[in-house]
């Protein structure tokens, strides 16, 4: 590989399809409080932040006041929906795993930059066997910034003990995009995600990103087969 020493991913949107089960949640937490839930299309638009900022979207939508006791009732429902489902409705985008596997066969180190909480990152990725594909897991709760900001990154990069210049981070967001230009490495963006519901190919040219791919598994491929992007 040339000079590229370590790739991190983005979770959600990017390695698994995990709306029907954010999903699930939202319609078991919202509906048990009595409110009326919003379509998938709606809930697929408010997330990529992590389940903070998805609470606050779902308060706006369903007029909740976010600094209500109601938004914290909200917040735990989701919690404990998503830890009974325990990523049963989660499922990985094809031939992922195997590219990861082949792209560390490589000697490429890979971490896990997630905005999900380390709780269920870590519950999942354990549970489906492939928490020894990362070398790092960075997850939502373990900075005090989130991406867009570089510090999951940053931390990330620090654990593995790798330049900025040396990194990629393949991700499905505008987050996860000016996540990767704020901490000064290549950014890979695929369209397998979320993106809050835009299309991430058109806003990736508008604000100059150039290097977008089908999916995950696609740019591991290239840079297996070509040693770049």
């Amino acid at each position: 590989m040339q000079n590229v020493k370590a790739v991190l991913f983005d979770l959600d949107g990017t390695l698994v399809d995990s709306l029907p089960e954010i999903y699930q949640g939202v319609s078991k937490a919202v509906s048990s409080m009595g409110y009326k839930v919003p379509s998938e299309a709606a809930v697929g638009a408010m997330i990529g932040r992590g389940i903070g900022v998805l609470v606050d979207r779902l308060c706006n939508h369903l007029g909740i006041d976010v600094t209500s006791e109601t938004r914290q009732t909200l917040f735990s429902r989701l919690l404990d929906a998503w830890e009974e489902a325990g990523g049963r409705y989660v499922t990985f985008y094809p031939g992922v795993v195997d590219a990861i596997v082949a792209l560390r066969a490589q000697g490429v180190k890979t971490a896990l930059v997630t905005n999900k909480l380390r709780s269920l990152t870590v519950e999942f990725i354990e549970s489906r066997g492939i928490a020894h594909l990362f070398d790092a897991v960075v997850a939502g709760d373990d900075c005090p910034k989130n991406k867009p900001a570089p510090d999951m990154l940053l931390r990330a990069m620090d654990i593995l003990k790798v330049d900025a210049s040396q990194a990629i981070m393949v991700g499905d967001s505008r987050n996860d995009a000016l996540a990767g230009r704020a901490a000064g490495v290549t950014v890979a963006l695929v369209e397998t995600g979320y993106n809050e519901g835009v299309s991430i190919a058109d806003w990736a040219r508008e604000a100059g990103f150039s290097k977008i791919y089908p999916s995950a598994r696609k740019v591991c491929e290239k840079m297996i087969t070509t040693g770049q992007l």
